[in-house]
């Protein structure tokens, strides 16, 4: 039996926390929510914020785990990856290639020296002049589209680049040109550089613009765009030598062309692993924390079956009291993964959602329809504040 950390109590861990669980392990859980669902289900619940190296460092010191597995966002995956040399711990690249990968502006920098397909970028204010207009202002290091905006006239600049600063645990802010398209995701997982088995998720923002609320498995991107995209995620492992595991890159595509969005190796949240594995029977948790325990990934993984599913997260855009969600539309099956009780305050999004729906289609066809328009078939009863 192996002592396991689990890095992050939020819900979106519950499947990776299950996959350790059910292997035998003991498994403590660190995050500094007491009300978050993980600590209720672990062997022992560390009460700590992981955003803080040092304390993390010296808890794990003074602990000894056999191995430390990363959550579902990025501090969590950054903080670990800052201290598993010093500990040897395996199924991280070097620290300075974890900053490479996951800080916007440094992968920029990075992309642009090997020729990978992004938009234009710059990294300091006085530079943003000699951008094409429109253009997207973000924080460096944060996610959940969280301090992302969309900016038209350089007079907005200054505003919006303050803004995103407010979101950056580093206080740095990139600026890049606004390409036409739709939003993909591509989940890869590599051993000795080859993809053993990948996935394509369409992603849409239909509540607040720059957080992915409803996905489903892509049918419709064509076969050259997927293809180009396999072939830039092994050269990318091959240029910055990355160990076994999980390559998670968002996209934009005109089905023709592709732009790399952002790159992670932590595994993205809102149970986007069980939206995998209820499409494909491939267990998505299971996968990703394999090389943090030491486990080999196999040579090849066959997708066991082909389902039609869309994971839908209700959130709103103003601050109330949440009461009740349900669905005005009849569907093969619905099951929701309930976050907020009647009565509860919710926050607008991108911070608070009140639970997660996965929805099973029919076939391909009603799939690919639905998905974008899934807010439009959620009933949400709420009081305002």
């Amino acid at each position: 039996m192996k002592n396991i950390l689990l890095c992050d109590a939020n819900f979106c861990v519950l499947p990776i926390a299950q996959s350790l669980m059910s292997k035998g392990n003991n498994l403590a859980v660190l995050g500094g929510l007491e009300q978050d669902p993980a600590h209720k289900i672990a062997d022992k619940s560390i009460i700590l914020d992981y955003s803080n190296v040092e304390l993390l460092s010296q808890h794990i010191q003074d602990a000894k785990y056999d191995a430390v597995v990363p959550g579902c966002n990025d501090r969590s995956y950054l903080s670990l990856a800052a201290i598993a040399q010093k500990f040897n711990y395996v199924g991280f690249d070097s620290n300075e290639v974890v900053q490479t990968i996951h800080l916007k502006d440094r992968f920029r920098a990075f992309a642009e020296m090997k020729g990978y397909p992004v938009p234009q970028a710059v990294s300091e204010l006085t530079q943003v002049s000699t951008l094409n207009f429109p253009i997207m202002i973000k924080p460096v290091d944060s996610f959940s589209g969280k301090g992302i905006n969309k900016v038209e006239t350089l007079k907005d600049i200054e505003k919006y680049w303050n803004k995103a600063k407010e979101f950056s645990y580093t206080k740095k802010v990139i600026a890049e040109e606004f390409v036409e398209g739709k939003l993909y995701s591509h989940s890869a997982f590599i051993k000795n550089k080859k993809i053993v088995v990948d996935f394509f998720v369409n992603e849409y923002c239909s509540v607040y613009p720059y957080q992915v609320n409803s996905s489903n498995l892509a049918t419709q991107l064509s076969t050259k765009v997927q293809k180009e995209v396999q072939n830039w995620t092994e050269q990318f492992a091959k240029d910055l030598n990355l160990v076994d595991g999980l390559i998670h890159t968002q996209f934009i595509s005109n089905n023709e062309s592709f732009w790399l969005v952002e790159v992670a190796r932590r595994c993205p949240g809102d149970l986007y692993s069980q939206l995998i594995q209820k499409s494909t029977g491939v267990n998505y948790a299971e996968l990703y924390a394999m090389p943090f325990l030491g486990e080999e990934l196999p040579n090849k993984i066959e997708k066991k079956h082909q389902r039609f599913f869309s994971r839908h997260t209700v959130s709103v855009d103003k601050e109330c009291i949440f009461i009740s969600s349900g669905f005005n539309e009849r569907y093969k099956s619905i099951q929701n993964v309930q976050l907020k009780y009647s009565g509860q305050k919710m926050k607008p999004a991108p911070f608070d959602k009140s639970g997660i729906y996965f929805i099973e289609h029919e076939d391909a066809t009603e799939m690919e329809e639905k998905t974008e328009k899934l807010k439009e078939y959620v009933v949400i009863d709420t009081l305002d504040i």
